[in-house]
């Protein structure tokens, strides 16, 4: 099922271990709100929340007005060097997780083994 986004978190990784420093929420009047959660706040996010995110298809920009379609454009943007853009939606609980192929469960047994690297 694709559900559309409710809740985009932004990810800090230039740490060692990722941070999240703000996060997009679905409002109940069907706008995006932007939380920060860093203290020193998250530019990145700012400026898609004032300015919009730029699609190219066709070329103009989404704002926070437009509610599910900002933020399905917030995780369509291009990967970036020290951010990560994550859907933090809460799925039914119907909903099947995602799995790799390598991943162990009670219904599949022990799953593929990872791929060796080649030498």
């Amino acid at each position: 099922m694709n559900l559309p986004p409710t809740v985009v978190a932004i990810y800090d990784i230039g740490f060692a271990e990722p941070r999240k420093v703000a996060e997009f929420r679905l409002a109940t009047d069907g706008t995006a709100v932007l939380t920060l959660i860093d203290p020193d706040g998250c530019l990145v996010a700012e400026q898609w929340y004032e300015r919009g995110v730029k699609i190219y298809d066709p070329l103009s920009r989404i704002g926070p007005g437009e509610g599910a379609r900002f933020l399905r454009a917030l995780l369509d943007t291009p990967g970036m060097s020290y951010y990560r853009v994550v859907d933090e939606s809460p799925r039914p609980p119907h909903d099947p997780p995602t799995a790799s192929p390598w991943t162990k469960t009670r219904e599949t047994g022990p799953g593929n083994p990872p791929p060796q690297p080649r030498s």
